[in-house]
């Protein structure tokens, strides 16, 4: 979380548990440090243990390096990875489960689960303010509903563990089903909608703090993943009904480090760029910042393979002009390539980007042009421009897919669809029938959304991850990999775990 939000000692003490397999002439008990028994007793330890479920969030392993540059992005028919051991391995289909960046995330996600846990099973037993007291489970039931909505999209079959643990059979769960997540994932947000506070600001007023409307937009998400359009569109309406969000007039003005937490803004991650941090996941003071521009920006200004933009992208923003017969102004704010002017950070495209170079299109949404390149000392943490998980826009695209899957081409998905391409001054889509409809929304979904980290959840929710990779292998030209169906789809659970853990089976494929 950003400095609003202290970070407390909490980290070390809700952790999984403390088990000791010794005699009990040889246990031992350190007077001087704290048991979640000692520890959970008034309000200032409730609001510590919830702040260490935040704690993981912007740290490296999550949404401040690993899993943001190399997992959510690279991995989609967006991108087309370079090839560079233990980092762009799932990108490039060459990821095996001893992977340690694979590794690292999942172990992060697990941490925030616990420590909910913990909250989840502690803090009504604390004395202390009612309605601070349900805020603070509303947002431990988010901030869990959000881990296992990651981890559900991203290893499938991962366990699911709802309690805090007291033993080992507690630690040695065996794989959970995408339904039964999904059921606890919607459940989860169904509580913290119903504890957060339904006047469009964060707890405590503090910004980064789970929200009725992130909760609420993440519900309607959720649901949108297991083909409930009903619900989704009944979820994604209300929050689209609060007036609490809307539209930046600027599209840019979404990835910029100058603008953060806008009124387009659900829920996002806040980076406070502290430059002495240490590299690693949370406790103690380590990087909270956007230490990914590495991952994303052109190779020839990274110290990190990277990726280039497959042309199919490109194409599909240049098939169509505004109203004004211009270009979408969506391309430029997404996309590097070779046109008049191009510019990198502070240098002409044609002059540094050359050979294949110059005939590659490359990503520019989030980069820092401000910056000489992406590797200006600091910069790998030093960057805030914030990530945003969730935006006023996806809601609108989300509420006219459900909207068009429940009651086919209606003026409420038309509506919706308009007011996402009303802002960049593209033409009224009117007209389509449902199949047409749901092409056109699945298209703006990629001019408006690309590298923003759901395209590979989208193509897997469609059921057509497998299918466009196949039918298109050129998407994965810089590194020769092979996308196998059944397998690349998902993650492969850590090696390290499943060896640790006889309950637990390797997801199929791997």
């Amino acid at each position: 979380m950003k400095n609003n939000i202290k970070i407390y000692l909490a980290l070390v003490i809700v952790g999984l548990f403390s088990f000791n397999s010794c005699s009990n002439e040889l246990d031992i008990t350190n007077p001087n440090s704290p048991t979640p028994e000692s520890f959970w007793q008034n309000e200032e330890h409730a609001e510590g243990g919830l702040t260490a479920v935040y704690a993981p969030l912007p740290t490296i392993p999550l949404f401040g390096r690993i899993l943001t540059g190399i997992h959510l992005i690279h991995r989609s028919d967006i991108a087309n990875p370079f090839p560079q051991s233990n980092v762009n391995d799932a990108g490039a289909l060459s990821i095996r489960p001893e992977n340690p960046r694979n590794r690292e995330i999942y172990t992060e996600f697990y941490n925030m689960v616990s420590r909910a846990n913990q909250v989840i099973n502690r803090v009504p037993e604390i004395e202390m303010d009612e309605a601070r007291k349900s805020e603070i489970l509303g947002e431990a039931h988010f901030l869990r509903g959000l881990a296992y909505f990651y981890i559900v999209n991203l290893w499938a079959t991962s366990p699911l563990s709802l309690e805090e643990a007291s033993g080992l059979d507690d630690l040695f769960l065996p794989n959970s089903t995408i339904e039964a997540t999904y059921a606890s994932v919607i459940s989860d947000f169904t509580i913290a909608q119903a504890n957060l506070p339904q006047d469009g600001q964060p707890p405590k007023g503090e910004v980064g703090r789970a929200t009725w409307g992130a909760a609420t937009a993440f519900l309607g998400r959720s649901y949108l993943y297991t083909h409930d359009y009903t619900n989704a569109a009944i979820e994604l309406k209300k929050v689209i009904d609060s007036g609490f969000y809307e539209l930046n007039e600027n599209y840019n003005d979404n990835f910029t480090e100058e603008l953060k937490n806008t009124k387009e803004s659900l829920f996002e991650i806040q980076y406070d760029g502290n430059e002495t941090g240490a590299w690693g996941g949370a406790g103690g003071n380590v990087y909270r910042a956007q230490a990914w521009e590495a991952d994303v920006a052109p190779r020839n200004y990274s110290s990190q393979q990277s990726f280039s933009v497959n042309q199919w992208v490109l194409d599909l923003f240049l098939n169509e002009q505004t109203v004004d017969a211009e270009e979408d102004p969506r391309a430029k704010a997404t996309l590097l390539w070779n046109y008049p002017g191009a510019m990198i950070y502070q240098d002409v495209f044609t002059e540094t980007m050359l050979g294949d170079d110059l005939n590659r299109v490359w990503n520019r949404k989030y980069l820092n042009f401000r910056r000489e390149n992406a590797l200006t000392p600091g910069s790998w943490q030093g960057a805030t421009n914030n990530w945003k998980i969730f935006r006023y826009a996806d809601v609108l695209l989300m509420y006219a897919e459900a909207e068009n899957e429940v009651n086919g081409g209606s003026q409420n998905a038309l509506d919706a669809l308009k007011e996402v391409r009303d802002r960049v001054n593209m033409p009224v889509i009117s007209g389509l029938n449902q199949a047409d409809l749901r092409e056109a929304i699945r298209d703006e979904r990629v001019k408006e959304l690309a590298i923003e980290g759901n395209r590979m959840f989208d193509l897997n929710r469609w059921g057509i991850a497998a299918d466009r990779f196949e039918q298109n292998p050129e998407f994965r030209s810089n590194s020769l990999g092979t996308f196998i169906r059944g397998r690349h789809e998902y993650l492969p659970i850590p090696a390290q775990d499943v060896e640790a853990n006889p309950n637990l089976n390797q997801n199929p494929g791997w």
